[in-house]
């Protein structure tokens, strides 16, 4: 009997004591297999880019501002066909007719806008000689139940050095201060590939001097845009110049600490290619985000009256969607899911690599002459190297609370994927953000015992990097 009782306790105790173990063991494993997971990840403010579309609708009605929203524009920028009729019905300027038709639209369909201020000749004609005072913002001070909704004034398109005399007077900046304290004062500067001596400077980098030292220099928060579109029929190697005149956009909001607009090219026809491709406008945007844009902007959403474009992101009617609109509403839902990440970071340098096999110059300006002559980060704690079987941009990214973060863009030429090898040190694994089809989830990836990791990038593709320590 006894005998018997001892069996069944030294059974139970066996079992007991096995369950014990493969409950260690698991945890155990769960434990290891999991060093790194989201928990080790800082929580970013909210935040997300200002995305809008030039030539936004022309026929203006809820329908067609929803349709807008939709595509993933939180802002709408009020501009100007210039083949319409010049009449505060059909422009867009401070005090104008259409300002304020577009205004209500705005607000009861929900996004903010950048207004024209619309210094013209047909202003004159419409609101009399008072309209170009000194004064022009507090003499037409219409829009204060508005504030809320206004986040700029667009003040001047691709300004000459006559018309930086006028917009950087002090006066006229002053007032404008006065009346739209908080907002953007829009100016969009000529790119790279344009000759400066035709604006009135004897070089590009005399012209963005001279913008950022009467004009930037006067704000808190200055501003500074640039359209530079890459894939155009009568400037083929335009893409090359991408990186370029980004780098000294970048380079000249970081001394200023400026907010960076970078206006992206949705446009088919005439002077651009014929169509372009997810890829196409992916690329534009990862490349924009990777120089540190704030905002991004697109040419055109509309087809501008006056212009022989085949399509823009709507087709010629005004009203159907284009390919361009699916793939830039899908683009924009994409890197809206990972702003307030790179957003919280602020942009410092950039490089590129040279990948296994070269078939574009895209990155020949920020790159070194060949492989063996790569170019490096200067204040990198973490980046080590990169390799990757095509041309790669890094650039760099910093910030006092959550230390560095590194945007990752294939550079190739169209339609080439790029399978990238990276090195970092002091970091045990890397958070990944955005890239095609991104869910908002980073992929937590664990370093080898060599600090490397991979990534598979689609053409036009980029990710946002940051180091788990």
């Amino acid at each position: 009997m006894l005998n018997n009782c001892f069996g069944v306790f030294k059974s139970l105790f066996k079992n007991v004591l096995s369950t014990f173990l493969v409950l260690i063991m698991v945890f155990c494993f769960t434990a290891c297999g999991e060093k790194y997971d989201e928990s080790d990840l800082p929580e970013y403010p909210a935040d997300a880019f200002e995305i809008s579309g030039l030539w936004a609708p022309n026929e203006l009605t809820e329908e067609a501002f929803r349709q807008y929203k939709d595509a993933g524009f939180n802002v709408l920028s009020f501009t100007n066909h210039d083949a319409l009729p010049r009449t505060s019905q059909n422009q867009y300027y401070i005090g104008s007719e259409r300002t304020m038709e577009a205004l209500e639209l705005c607000k009861k369909v929900g996004i903010d806008v950048y207004i024209a201020y619309g210094a013209s000749w047909f202003n004159r004609a419409n609101e009399g000689d008072e309209y170009f005072d000194v004064t022009p913002f507090s003499n037409h001070n219409y829009y204060g139940e508005y504030m809320d909704i206004i986040r700029g004034i667009h003040i001047n398109d691709e300004p000459n050095k006559e018309e930086m005399d006028v917009i950087s007077a002090e006066k006229l900046i002053d007032d404008f201060k006065k009346v739209y304290p908080d907002k953007k004062y829009i100016v969009n500067l000529i790119p790279l590939t344009a000759n400066a001596s035709g604006w009135g400077y004897p070089t590009y980098q005399h012209l963005l001097d001279d913008y950022a030292e009467r004009i930037m220099s006067q704000f808190e928060n200055p501003y500074i845009s640039l359209d530079l579109y890459p894939f155009h029929v009568q400037a083929p190697n335009t893409d090359v110049d991408l990186a370029q005149n980004y780098k000294m956009i970048a380079e000249t909001a970081k001394k200023y600490n400026a907010e960076q607009t970078f206006i992206l090219q949705s446009g088919t026809g005439a002077e651009f290619e014929d169509s372009l491709s997810e890829g196409d406008m992916r690329w534009q945007v990862y490349a924009a985000i990777a120089y540190g844009a704030d905002n991004l902007q697109y040419y055109c959403y509309s087809v501008p009256k006056g212009i022989d474009y085949n399509y823009c992101m709507l087709e010629k009617d005004d009203k159907t969607p284009s390919d361009l609109y699916y793939y830039v509403k899908e683009i924009n839902a994409e890197v809206q899911k990972f702003a307030n990440v790179v957003l919280a970071y602020d942009w410092q340098e950039v490089i590129g690599v040279w990948g296994e096999t070269s078939d574009t110059f895209r990155i020949s300006s920020v790159a070194g002459w060949d492989e063996n002559d790569p170019t490096k980060f200067e204040n990198a704690k973490h980046y080590v190297e990169s390799k990757g079987t095509r041309d790669l941009l890094i650039t760099r990214f910093e910030d006092e609370q959550y230390g560095e973060g590194y945007m990752f863009v294939n550079f190739a030429d169209r339609n080439n994927a790029n399978t990238v090898t990276a090195t970092f040190k002091d970091c045990g694994a890397v958070a990944i953000y955005g890239g095609e089809d991104y869910s908002g989830i980073p992929k937590i990836v664990e370093l080898d015992k060599e600090g490397k990791f991979t990534l598979e990038l689609a053409y036009g593709e980029g990710v946002f990097v940051t180091p788990i320590i």
